[in-house]
């Protein structure tokens, strides 16, 4: 009993008493910690949110503070898990926008990946490991113990994840190249059960009244041609699902090949570098008002 009161008053996701104006960050799993702070941090602190896998998960929205833009987006994540979370935040309150990264992997499967995304998670956050785990995670990055592993400042309180420097590749050019060896480098098939539920976001989004923001992720040039009809096809079908009262941004045409074919803009074959991942939301602010 101790243990739960204790932890109540320390509230880690704000899930009790905090009111997290001055910022939740995330220090252990980022798909727990995502689903609990949008119980009540996020929705009661961010007017946008932004949705995705990886490739969105290291966007800086800090960066736009005034923005108030909560990037929603996780490793790994499919539509499945995505919307768990944002529908868990739409409970609260509804928020003005919600930008999507679109990329094939959002879409290819669908089902939860792991069991981090679920209501025991919620009283867990009185006592559980899990718990505990994020207190010592919380001290561990806190005090720079394994920096390799656990860097100090991988998370912020807009919810960007700073993977940069652990999936960095030290000569991307090579490490494009070296993709362009694999025939299915990219799996443009969209899962059907996925695209039902790709659909069912749309259409909760749109029902509430919120302008939805979507942008096909930047590919470097060279992928994106080579794998260009089987992406091609997906961006119709995406494009059809999502209506002509979407804001769609194509970082993939003409328009930007100067950001696809300037590799500084990439890690590795496709997450973005800091300098990049700021052009692409500069970019989407101002293309879309926001």
């Amino acid at each position: 009993m101790i243990l739960i009161v204790l932890n109540v008053a320390i509230d880690f996701y704000g899930l009790f008493w905090r009111d997290g104006k001055s910022g939740i960050s995330i220090y252990s799993d980022e798909r727990t910690s995502k689903y609990l702070l949008a119980h009540r941090y996020v929705p009661n602190n961010f007017n946008v949110y932004l949705l995705g896998p990886s490739l969105s998960a290291n966007i800086n929205t800090k960066e736009f503070a005034a923005e108030r833009i909560y990037n929603l987006s996780m490793m790994g994540a499919n539509i499945t898990e995505q919307y768990a979370v944002l529908a868990k935040a739409l409970e609260s309150k509804t928020p003005s926008k919600v930008i999507i990264c679109l990329h094939p992997y959002l879409t290819a499967d669908h089902g939860m990946k792991t069991g981090m995304i679920n209501k025991k998670e919620y009283w867990g956050a009185v006592g559980s490991i899990s718990l505990y785990k994020a207190y010592a995670l919380g001290l561990v990055r806190k005090f720079n113990v394994l920096p390799d592993k656990y860097p100090q400042n991988q998370f912020n309180d807009f919810g960007y994840n700073n993977y940069n420097d652990l999936l960095r590749s030290t000569d991307v050019k090579a490490r494009i190249e070296s993709e362009l060896q694999k025939p299915d480098a990219i799996n443009a098939n969209i899962n059907l059960q996925a695209l039902k539920e790709f659909d069912i976001m749309i259409t909760d989004l749109k029902s509430r009244g919120v302008q939805i923001i979507g942008y096909f992720h930047p590919l470097p040039y060279p992928i994106f041609k080579t794998f260009e009809s089987d992406l091609i096809k997906y961006q119709v079908t995406i494009r059809e699902h999502l209506g002509a009262d979407v804001v769609l941004l194509d970082f993939n045409n003409s328009e930007y090949q100067f950001f696809t074919k300037d590799f500084s803009n990439y890690i590795d074959h496709g997450h973005l570098s800091e300098k990049g991942q700021k052009f692409i939301l500069t970019e989407i602010i101002s293309k879309a008002g926001i």
